[in-house]
């Protein structure tokens, strides 16, 4: 595998956990007792504080959720 191709991964892999991040809000707005639109949405913000996604990528994650929340706005 290419390092092109690794950066593609981590890249997707992020975008992939950014739109299930937006997923998760929107089901949130329209029932916010869905436990599972919760669970997910836990999940994902804890992954944004993990060292896997601190490998993935250089961003900050106090600044990855202050950016989705303003998105959301």
């Amino acid at each position: 595998m290419t390092e092109s191709s690794m950066r593609q991964l981590a890249a997707a892999i992020v975008d992939r956990a950014v739109m299930d991040w937006h997923k998760a809000m929107s089901q949130l707005e329209d029932n916010p007792d869905y436990l599972y639109a919760w669970a997910d949405k836990d999940e994902i913000e804890r992954f944004f504080e993990s060292e896997w996604f601190d490998f993935l990528c250089d961003i900050n994650p106090d600044f990855t959720k202050i950016h989705l929340q303003e998105a959301r706005a």
